[in-house]
């Protein structure tokens, strides 16, 4: 067994998406042989994800790839942000499930699951925009058949309303220091912009020196779950860190070294 693994994921994927920065991805994914997790909107309604008139060989183009061995997620319903609940890990205040009443999330879950089957594409992999997820999304997830959720601020995989959370701590390329678990998270149309141009070298480096720990999501979920009620507490020190303490932290530490 490895005794590091990465997982390399993608978010935003929808027919409108910025395809120029996702082959730049790809070309760098095919150099070194890397499956990656890749988040579909089923029906994207975010005006920022509007980027170029939609492909229409879009749903075709995600089956190849999940013949190549990418594995394929559904990432959220619209992608549309309607209220401003936390949930169990966002570190911000927005969401499209989180704080949403367990019918209305059962039917948007429901609904964009049978977008991708009409499509052709079966998964029982989700991950909500914005880390924004609670209880009545988990209990949603499994009544729709979905097992598995990319998400979660615990150490170990854990059991939760019968869906297996995998930890993903960061929200970008996290920096690879020991043995461990590491969830890369890449938003490929984000590149163009100054601020996040930087995504791509991450994701080229990474690729570069890491290549031989990189592994498709079957084999990064293949160790064993934790116990759930010690990893729900981890992941509440975890996320009250990053949440209160942290940004503390970096203030002081700003005026002592400003």
């Amino acid at each position: 067994m490895k005794k590091r693994k990465i997982l390399v994921r993608f978010d935003d994927i929808c027919p409108t998406m910025n395809y120029t920065e996702f082959q730049k991805a790809l070309t760098v994914i095919e150099k070194y042989d890397i499956k990656p997790l890749l988040g579909i909107i089923p029906n994207c309604q975010d005006p920022e994800l509007q980027i170029e008139a939609p492909h229409e060989d879009f749903w075709d183009f995600m089956r190849q790839l999940q013949c190549k061995g990418f594995s394929l997620a559904m990432h959220g319903y619209l992608h549309k942000y309607d209220n401003l609940n936390r949930g169990i890990v966002n570190m911000g205040f927005k969401s499209e499930f989180s704080g949403h009443s367990y019918k209305e999330q059962y039917r948007r879950i429901k609904e964009g699951k049978q977008i991708l089957s009409v499509h052709g594409i079966e998964t029982d992999i989700f991950f909500a925009p914005a880390h924004s997820y609670d209880v009545n999304t988990l209990k949603a997830l499994s009544a729709n058949g979905f097992r598995y959720v990319s998400d979660g601020m615990s150490a170990k995989m854990m059991c939760r309303e019968g869906i297996i959370c995998v930890p993903c701590r960061s929200t970008g390329c996290p920096k690879i220091k020991g043995k461990g678990h590491y969830t890369a998270v890449f938003h490929a149309h984000e590149w163009v912009r100054p601020d996040k141009k930087e995504g791509y070298n991450q994701l080229v480096n990474l690729c570069r020196n890491y290549n031989r720990e990189i592994v498709n999501f079957q084999s990064y979920i293949d160790r064993p779950l934790g116990s759930t009620s010690i990893q729900m507490l981890d992941e509440i020190a975890y996320v009250n860190y990053v949440r209160y303490l942290k940004p503390k932290l970096s203030r002081i530490k700003h005026s002592i070294f400003k």
